[in-house]
């Protein structure tokens, strides 16, 4: 049971949730009820889904993933796992600043140059999370696969809302796989329910208001 819950905690590293999250909206065929007012992600450009891809491997994954290994090198963190919420401060800042790195470079592109809104709601919503989790972890272990999946139903819930039809059983997939993620993060004991329920809820929260009051 453990060896399955440890697959599942690699599976869906919050790294990675950000990068499922593009995948499922970029590429499930559906259509929007307006392709200006909601910026239908399946629509888009083959090639500009391939450059988002990237910018999130590159920003997301790549950067903070050898950031994290040069912690382990020098023994800031003692493992990947980051037991102790003392040594999760420095990578949780990291992934945070490379958040705010993306989202910045995505705003300030040339007008000529369709990024649609949701996706760069979704970085910043992302960087806000990680920003308050950092002080969060200050008191509290909060569970940062918490956070992602709780992000990763957020974002899609925000984006299913402006689809002609509501991608219900898909919606239903994303809290089951949360449950199942959070469920072996207790079998494996990193977290409390306190903890996951915190991490669930700021991702969720974090995903719903940075996309709504996005300009």
């Amino acid at each position: 049971m453990k060896g399955f819950a440890s697959f599942i905690s690699w599976l869906f590293l919050p790294l990675f949730t950000p990068i499922y999250g593009l995948l499922l909206t970029l590429y499930l065929p559906v259509q929007s009820k307006s392709f200006v007012a909601n910026e239908s992600l399946f629509m888009i450009d083959p090639v500009a889904k391939y450059l988002f891809l990237l910018l999130f491997l590159v920003f997301i994954v790549l950067a903070p993933g050898m950031s994290f290994a040069v912690l382990r090198m020098n023994k800031t963190i003692r493992s990947f796992q980051m037991e102790s919420k003392e040594e999760r401060l420095t990578p949780i800042a990291i992934m945070t600043f490379y958040c705010m790195v993306l989202y910045l470079f995505l705003h300030f592109q040339g007008e000529g140059v369709l990024i649609p809104k949701i996706i760069k709601a979704m970085v910043l919503g992302g960087a806000i999370a990680g920003f308050i989790a950092y002080f969060i972890t200050k008191k509290m272990k909060i569970s940062l696969h918490g956070i992602g999946m709780g992000a990763l139903f957020g974002f899609f819930y925000m984006y299913a809302t402006g689809l002609e039809q509501v991608p219900v059983g898909m919606l239903i997939s994303i809290v089951f796989l949360g449950g199942v993620v959070l469920s072996a993060r207790l079998v494996l004991k990193a977290h409390s329910m306190k903890e996951i329920s915190a991490g669930y809820l700021l991702g969720f929260v974090t995903q719903i208001i940075s996309i709504y009051f996005y300009p």
